[in-house]
């Protein structure tokens, strides 16, 4: 699965490379290719090309009309904080992850708790892997909701946070 991600990866820097040298070129990241590169960013968020993925992905979930991004700060506080390492990377990667569920299940497009769940559990898993590269970026709260993760409950404890933070 892994060297599949990888491939993935090495695919999509090819198209970043030639798309990038042509005007008005198409877009790097297409719904096919969220779910593995978010994956890829999940397990491998300091590799050398995660900046250009974060870009493109970026830049496609900006353009596109099959996801609906819900962003609720107070629901993976304590970010954003640029005082946080990698909380930039985290919080985009919960954006990833909330789309990446949308595009594999596009019947649950706009449903907020679903969304968010799964923009939390991609989230924390780009943190432990971040912290298993890093040790000096562990966030004790994620540690916490790592572990509800881990034990199941990550949804019960999830959803008071989105019904508070998450009001239209």
């Amino acid at each position: 699965m892994q060297n599949h991600l990888l491939l993935t990866s090495v695919f999509v820097l090819c198209a970043l490379t030639g798309a990038a040298a042509a005007a008005d070129s198409p877009a790097l990241i297409d719904n096919s290719k969220v779910v593995p590169v978010t994956r890829f960013l999940e397990d491998q968020p300091l590799n050398e090309n995660a900046p250009a993925l974060r870009a493109a992905l970026m830049d496609w979930e900006e353009k596109s009309k099959d996801v609906v991004d819900v962003v609720c700060p107070g629901v993976f506080a304590p970010l954003p904080d640029d005082h946080i390492k990698y909380g930039s990377e985290l919080v985009v990667q919960f954006i990833f992850g909330s789309a990446a569920y949308q595009i594999a299940n596009p019947g649950e497009k706009g449903k907020l708790m679903p969304a968010q769940l799964a923009g939390m559990r991609s989230m924390l898993k780009a943190y432990r892997s971040f912290l298993a590269r890093d040790p000096s970026a562990r966030i004790p709260r994620y540690d916490e909701l790592s572990k509800d993760d881990e034990q199941g409950t990550l949804p019960k404890v999830l959803e008071p946070l989105v019904i508070a933070n998450c009001k239209s």
